[in-house]
C-alpha cells in the first residue's frame, strides 16, 4: 500500500540532492520548462539545461526560486545554505558502454602481393 503525501522532494538522501528527472519533471508539474524558466532571467535555454549536470549560479538559482525550495536542497554538493557556490565540480557523467571491437590477425586478412 502507498502512502498518500509524497510531499515536495523527491525520495533522495539529503547529501546527493535532487536528480536531474525530479527537478525537471516538477519543473513540468508547475507548467513550465527549463528554456520558460530561462527566458525569464534573461538566460539561454542551453544554460538552463546545462545546469543540470554542471553550476552554472544564475541558473541553479532561478530553477530553485521557480519550485520554491534553495539551491542546497536540489544540488548540496555545489551550493551552501546561504546559495552561494562552494565547488565546481559537476556531475560525473555516465561512460557509454562500448563493445570491443574485433581484432584482426594478419593470417585472416588477405595481403595483396606486389606483381
Amino acid at each position: 500500500m502507498l502512502s498518500g503525501s509524497r510531499g515536495l522532494e523527491p525520495q533522495n538522501s539529503p547529501a546527493c540532492g535532487w536528480h536531474r528527472a525530479d527537478i525537471l519533471a516538477e519543473v513540468r508539474k508547475r507548467g513550465s520548462t527549463l528554456a520558460g524558466i530561462a527566458r525569464s532571467v534573461g538566460l539561454s535555454r542551453h544554460s538552463v539545461y546545462w545546469a543540470m549536470i554542471t553550476p552554472h549560479p544564475r541558473a541553479n538559482l532561478a530553477v530553485a526560486e521557480f519550485l520554491g525550495v534553495s539551491a542546497s536542497t536540489l544540488w548540496p554538493q555545489w551550493f551552501d545554505e546561504d546559495g552561494k557556490l562552494i565547488s565546481k565540480t559537476p556531475l560525473p557523467r555516465p561512460r557509454p558502454r562500448l563493445e570491443p571491437s574485433p581484432r584482426h590477425s594478419s593470417a585472416s586478412s588477405p595481403r595483396q602481393t606486389a606483381a
